[in-house]
């Protein structure tokens, strides 16, 4: 994999470019998968024809400001999806929310300890996502 801000020759699980520093994916000039030079508005690299922009459908990204991790999960755990609405998956919170709602009035609440964990774990990672920079989906999970 290349830097998409230097070109520079970087790991796959970098978290920063060893040589500009930069975090992958934040700056795009080059193409990740070629390292060939891009401009800001391209939504593909035309020499390798790796999509270098990922179209997101929801107002997550990493141009907006991350919160932190544990709070999204603190939320989640006191009310189930909460997390996920405040991150900006506020469809995915409701859907969780509602699932946990029903299944906990059909199982008189036992479902709860499959719910919870989940929606905290779910919050938690995905906002961790969008702390490191990286686009999420509306519906994307862990």
């Amino acid at each position: 994999m290349y830097c998409p801000n230097c070109a520079a020759s970087i790991s796959d699980k970098a978290e920063l470019c060893p040589k500009c520093g930069v975090r992958p994916f934040r700056e795009v000039n080059y193409c990740y998968n070629c390292s060939e030079s891009i401009n800001a508005n391209q939504e593909m690299c035309v020499n390798c024809g790796v999509r270098v922009h990922k179209k997101v459908s929801t107002p997550v990204s990493a141009s907006t400001e991350s919160k932190p991790p544990w709070l999204m999960a603190l939320l989640s755990f006191f009310l189930t999806g909460l997390g996920q609405m405040v991150i900006g998956q506020v469809k995915k919170g409701f859907a969780i929310l509602a699932v946990s709602v029903v299944l906990g009035i059909v199982t008189f609440g036992t479902s709860a300890i499959i719910t919870t964990p989940f929606a905290i774990i779910d919050a938690y990672l995905v906002s961790k996502k969008v702390a490191d920079g990286k686009d999420i989906d509306e519906w994307e999970f862990f």
